[in-house]
């Protein structure tokens, strides 16, 4: 059995298609955001963005109760990505919640900044913010 998740984004669905598949307090945990996004017209406008900047394919799927989990292969400016999601579905199939996880980093940093571009304009500043002290910029 294909997750409608997948189908939706194996056929090219859009905004209308993705939304209509998340729960109303839909939950997204990201890599390349600084905090949680929440709420089903904020996620869909993300998940849209997110495929508009990078290519690639789903290559595995497993599910486990109300659980599913894709694997997902692809492209990022010419470099390789990799990403793993896990799905968890309500007792009436709505995504409640949705967690990314994506390899490798140099691609990660790739994708975050592409969607960042794209999504600047749209999305408060706090989701791109890191800590202050960070020290990601490879200094320390």
């Amino acid at each position: 059995m294909v997750h409608p998740l997948r189908r939706v984004r194996e056929a090219g669905g859009g905004a209308a298609e993705v939304a209509a598949l998340l729960a109303p307090d839909v939950v997204f945990n990201s890599p390349i955001l600084s905090q949680p996004a929440r709420g089903r017209d904020l996620v869909t406008q993300i998940m849209v963005a997110a495929v508009a900047v990078r290519e690639g394919h789903y290559v595995g799927e497993f599910v486990q109760g109300d659980i599913t989990v894709l694997l997902w292969r692809g492209m990022i400016q010419g470099h390789d990505i990799e990403s793993m999601e896990t799905l968890r579905c309500d007792n009436k199939g709505f995504i409640v919640e949705r967690t990314v996880a994506m390899r490798p980093f140099p691609a990660v940093l790739l994708f975050r900044q592409a969607f960042y571009d794209r999504m600047k304009d749209e999305l408060d500043p706090a989701f791109f913010s890191l800590p202050q002290d960070s020290k990601l910029d490879g200094a320390g």
